[in-house]
């Protein structure tokens, strides 16, 4: 992973915006060729770079990306234990229920999200 993806990355996960982002590298960027030298060496790892800064308030499309897989698996979770205590057993309709399927949703959301913001491409400022 280059410097800029894991950066770019760090800083979505603080909650920076993605104009932010491309401002930030591309600062990043511009003094690392002003000053010839690599931008980890310049300014350390980006990991560490990217905890100097505040933590932002914007949700990163990964993290939207689980939210929505544990919403789906919870209501799933809710409907197969909580209906049969209401008089609504759906299992006559649907057949026998387990909740492995609400854990694989979850897993494959958790997943899906880290791998949204980790190959999501490095921002620019034209882009935003």
């Amino acid at each position: 992973m280059t410097y800029e993806r894991d950066l770019a990355f760090n800083l979505r996960i603080r909650g920076i915006s993605e104009r932010e982002i491309a401002e930030t590298l591309e600062e990043v960027c511009a003094h690392e060729a002003a000053t010839g030298t690599p931008a980890k060496d310049e300014f350390g790892a980006a990991k560490e770079y990217a905890r100097q800064f505040p933590k932002g308030k914007s949700r990163s499309r990964g993290t939207v990306v689980t939210t929505v897989a544990v919403a789906a698996s919870l209501v799933y979770v809710l409907d197969v234990v909580v209906t049969p205590f209401l008089g609504v057993d759906i299992r006559e309709t649907v057949g026998p229920m387990t909740l492995l399927p609400a854990l694989a949703v979850s897993l494959g959301g958790v997943l899906a999200g880290f791998l949204t913001d980790c190959l999501r491409p490095v921002p620019s400022s034209s882009q935003t």
